[in-house]
């Protein structure tokens, strides 16, 4: 028999034994078996379709241009000297030249920069008035006023009044006891503006002329020929001249060529003309009195881009080639003001430039 005692701690020990044991089979079925995952509803997502934009094609930008205008009766050679010198102007800016006849309104889009306009005038003015974003120079087209967007240079187109004028100043600037002479045409207008300017010239600078010592010829003195005149006609006015005592001899540039300035330099007179001198009378050659377009639009072209293109532009009237032995700096610089005086009216020429005739 086992005592009561004993019994009672065999039970206690067996309930404690029984309660371990139950305990470790809910540990176990705990960590063998994974606890439920809360989850959430699935939303289904709705996809939005991304809107494309396609954007519109950029206009293409015009490219700036420059127009020279040449109207039918232009000057086939100044209207070439134009175009070569325009051209390559023109290509340095990145503009593109184009060369008209005429004028439409088609022209006048946002590309167009600058219309030089060449004689016979063709309305540039109107033009320039109804299209103020535009550029318009005129080159040697008479009576045409500058302001606003347009400009001018030579405006009085080819005057040879003036140019005979100078021709006339500065053979009596540089020419002792002033025997000066001209070789002219009389039978046109500009030929006998030529000869009546280059007396206002001389007579301008020295008052009576009167020479100091024989011949005592009343200079200035001229002699003219006709416009188609032969070497034999050429001849005659270089002898009548040469035995006047002349020195200095101003030939009309229609007249001039080599064999004349040769004949006249032989004799010992100094030359002023028109263009490069011949290489055989350089020693005598004191000047060239011309008109120079292709100078007088480089400096317009100059002040157009850098913004200063309204108003007068150079003129076309110059000075070139001038002999420092006949011609010295001193007296260039005379001659020069003198220049600028008459190409912007402060002097007249005394001389109607179409006929001729004194006024």
């Amino acid at each position: 028999m086992i005592p009561l005692s004993r019994r009672f701690i065999l039970f206690v020990l067996s309930g404690a034994i029984f309660v371990l044991s139950c305990m470790a089979l809910a540990a176990c079925k705990s960590s063998s078996e994974p606890a439920p995952i809360e989850t959430q509803p699935i939303e289904t997502a709705t996809t939005v379709p991304t809107a494309t934009f396609t954007p519109l094609p950029s206009p293409t930008a015009l490219p700036e241009r420059v127009i020279l205008l040449a109207p039918a009766g232009s000057d086939p050679t100044l209207a070439g000297e134009m175009q070569n010198l325009l051209g390559g102007l023109a290509s340095q800016e990145g503009y593109i030249l184009e060369v008209k006849a005429e004028l439409g309104e088609a022209d006048f889009n946002e590309g167009l920069r600058l219309v030089v306009a060449l004689p016979p005038d063709t309305g540039i003015a109107n033009f320039a008035a109804a299209y103020p974003s535009v550029q318009f120079l005129a080159v040697g087209i008479p009576g045409v006023q500058s302001g606003g967007n347009l400009s001018v240079i030579g405006a009085g187109g080819d005057r040879p009044d003036q140019q005979g004028f100078m021709a006339g100043y500065i053979a009596a600037l540089v020419t002792p006891d002033w025997r000066v002479g001209v070789i002219s045409a009389g039978d046109t207008g500009p030929g006998r503006a030529a000869r009546q300017g280059f007396l206002n010239g001389a007579i301008f600078f020295c008052g009576l002329c009167r020479p100091a010592y024989p011949p005592f010829v009343q200079y200035p003195d001229y002699y003219e020929v006709p416009s188609a005149a032969s070497q034999v006609d050429k001849q005659a006015a270089a002898d009548y001249l040469i035995g006047q005592g002349v020195k200095t001899v101003y030939v009309y540039p229609p007249l001039a060529d080599e064999a004349l300035f040769s004949y006249l330099a032989q004799a010992g007179v100094n030359l002023i003309g028109s263009g490069a001198p011949p290489a055989s009378v350089q020693n005598n050659w004191i000047t060239s009195i011309e008109v120079n377009w292709a100078s007088a639009m480089q400096d317009a072209w100059t002040n157009w881009i850098i913004g200063e293109a309204s108003g007068e532009g150079s003129s076309a009237l110059t000075l070139s080639y001038q002999n420092p032995n006949l011609f010295s700096p001193g007296r260039q610089n005379l001659a020069e003001k003198i220049l600028a005086d008459l190409v912007a009216g402060y002097i007249d020429s005394g001389v109607d430039p179409l006929t001729g005739e004194a006024r």
